[in-house]
């Protein structure tokens, strides 16, 4: 094994000039600093990692739980968190709850046993705050909890304007002239579901509507679960002309789900997103979609968590609202006089004066 001693003998240097090369602990000549370096490439030297956390009681790793790799929103998430730590000389270890509390907890208790420095959590749906992180010591361990949290569960937060977003969409469907506008909701455990379902329903008031809670139906943020729904929303006998769909996972299942009914979008069924993909501007009709800055919402998560190791910042929990952005495309934005006589026909009571409105 390669140890700083052989480095100060081939490089001609003491092993106290070694080390502060390696660690930038002191100042160190350029003509010695080269030495050094061209010894350490020549013998292929890999500091402990080991015995550098022993030293400095850090050991540059956080942690990332989050509960589904496969949803394409996640991913983006845990890629503006790994640049920014990669920035600041950290390495992200990432685990897949996949939705499960004990999953989670396993994760957890791996990562803390790891002597990770910090922890970035999207945490798994829940009546209420796990045991292990209504025990957590932040102060060991600091804590950012991304898109999601129980409340009054202590740590630092970043979340999206879940209900400005979901609320601008509604408007959006409303403005178009629909009445009857189902949603399907994620599970109502999470804090974020529950603020996507408040902004539907603060669209209806400040439209002086009523909301039908028929037209509610509660997904699992899953496809599955927004195909179900949405056939169930078809079922109706007073069924609703748009859909607003609480996630990307979902819409999916939606629009597989009013494929398989013969149900066109947006002629008959106008439809909206909660959560924007890349390839949503690429199908035909392209998918309307509030779109959420996930890159942006790992990278200030982990901004947060390095400014607590630095001690740049310091007391109470830090809560950090990102905004959304409505993007409409053809799936709510059809061109066309209403067809109330079609409507009728199909047992509905008419259909909405379609416009042209600006996103």
């Amino acid at each position: 094994m390669i140890t700083i001693r052989d480095i100060a003998n081939l490089a001609l240097v003491s092993t106290a000039t070694v080390s502060h090369v390696v660690n930038s602990t002191a100042y160190v000549s350029p003509e010695l600093r080269k030495r050094v370096v061209a010894a350490i490439r020549d013998l292929r030297y890999q500091p402990s990692a080991l015995a550098r956390s022993l030293r400095t009681k850090q050991t540059k790793t956080v942690g990332m739980i989050i509960p589904d790799i496969t949803n394409p929103f996640f991913p983006q998430v845990v890629r503006g968190a790994e640049d920014l730590l990669l920035q600041e000389g950290y390495t992200l270890i990432v685990g897949n709850s996949d939705g499960e509390t004990r999953k989670e907890e396993g994760y957890y208790r791996t990562f803390c046993a790891k002597q990770v420095d910090g922890l970035l959590l999207v945490i798994a749906p829940a009546a209420r705050a796990p045991e292990y992180l209504r025990r957590h010591n932040l102060e060991a361990i600091p804590v950012v909890y991304i898109d999601r949290f129980h409340r009054g569960l202590r740590g630092d937060g970043v979340i999206v304007d879940n209900v400005g977003g979901s609320y601008q969409a509604v408007c959006h469907l409303l403005d178009c002239g629909h009445r009857r506008i189902g949603t399907i909701t994620g599970p109502l455990q999470l804090l974020n579901a529950r603020m996507r379902l408040e902004g539907y329903r603060r669209a209806f008031v400040q439209h002086h509507l009523n909301v039908d809670s028929n037209l509610i139906r509660e997904g699992r943020f899953d496809s599955q679960s927004g195909y179900d729904q949405t056939k169930g929303l078809l079922g109706l006998r007073d069924r609703p002309t748009a859909l607003f769909v609480c996630n990307a996972l979902m819409t999916i299942g939606s629009l597989r789900a009013l494929t398989d009914s013969g149900v066109r979008c947006p002629e008959e069924m106008a439809l909206v997103s909660f959560d924007d993909l890349e390839w949503f501007d690429l199908l035909r009709p392209s998918i309307s979609a509030v779109a959420q800055p996930a890159y942006d919402l790992g990278a200030k998560a982990a901004e947060i968590l390095v400014k607590r190791f630095s001690g740049r910042l310091t007391g109470g929990s830090h809560r950090k609202v990102l905004e959304t952005k409505l993007v409409v495309r053809d799936s709510s934005n059809w061109h066309r006089e209403a067809d109330v006589e079609h409507n009728r026909l199909r047992g509905r009571p008419g259909s909405p004066q379609w416009s042209n409105p600006q996103s």
